[in-house]
């Protein structure tokens, strides 16, 4: 069903590209040289064992990590450019954590309103609206006067994931989401990631979910050591990968 979703995109510039990155803490290269792009549109999927750079990157296309060389645009604008509005970028690129980083002495509802009415200039009334919507599409409207820490993890991690689309963003950066879960909680993020990616939002996300990347990315990169080492559609990755390191990584997924 998701394949509704995919997009072609020839001849059309993408809505974010990476070109030359690189990224050392101190004599440790975190990113050598990773250059991809990402379509309007399209959802691309990180894979790769834990320390090969992938939170880095996510990191680095928001400005919450910097970087030593090369670029990141955005719609063409270089991010670290001082034409770069760095709140605007943050608002149109919407971002969930491995922890959910919610605000405890807020309710669910004040969460998801809070950043529209501070920084879209939305009306108090207009991003109630908005939240009790997103709130209903997600069975979690019988919890809009809850507390953080009255709800269950997958239930704060979905309220994570609303409260970056209450901002209306252009894309949205996924980082591992799922990876605090427990199995029956991870398949409440995951089937409302199902919904996004098939709706057409822009998504690029970390995961160590091999079975969510075979069914919602359109294309798959996989890194090690700071590297891009390959990438293609999940046919060409899980079926036929050319790269002995990421044969080696997928047959240890599998065990």
């Amino acid at each position: 069903m998701l394949s509704a979703a995919r997009h072609t995109h020839a001849d059309t510039a993408p809505l974010l590209s990476v070109r030359g990155v690189w990224k050392s803490y101190d004599q440790f290269h975190a990113l050598s040289n990773v250059s991809f792009d990402v379509m309007e549109g399209e959802k691309v999927f990180f894979i790769g064992p834990s320390g090969s750079g992938k939170s880095t990157m996510l990191r680095c296309l928001n400005r919450l990590e910097t970087i030593q060389k090369g670029q990141i645009l955005v719609e063409g604008t270089d991010i670290y450019s001082s034409r770069c509005n760095i709140c605007r970028l943050r608002m149109d690129m919407g971002m969930v954590f491995q922890s959910f980083n919610l605000f405890p002495h807020l309710s669910v509802l004040d969460n998801l309103i809070f950043t529209p009415v501070r920084l879209r200039g939305m009306t108090h009334s207009e991003a109630t609206d908005m939240a009790e919507r997103l709130l209903e599409r997600t069975g979690l409207t019988d919890k809009k006067n809850a507390f953080p820490g009255e709800l269950s993890g997958g239930q704060k991690q979905r309220v994570a994931i609303l409260r970056a689309l209450a901002m209306k963003p252009r894309i949205m950066l996924f980082d591992e989401p799922t990876s605090a879960l427990d199995p029956e909680m991870t398949g409440e993020v995951l089937d409302l990631m199902k919904e996004l990616a098939y709706e057409g939002m822009t998504m690029v996300v970390v995961t160590h979910e091999m079975g969510f990347a075979r069914e919602a990315a359109d294309r798959i990169l996989f890194m090690d050591g700071g590297k891009i080492l390959e990438q293609g559609n999940c046919d060409d990755i899980f079926n036929h990968p050319v790269h002995p390191r990421l044969r080696q990584f997928l047959r240890q997924m599998e065990r």
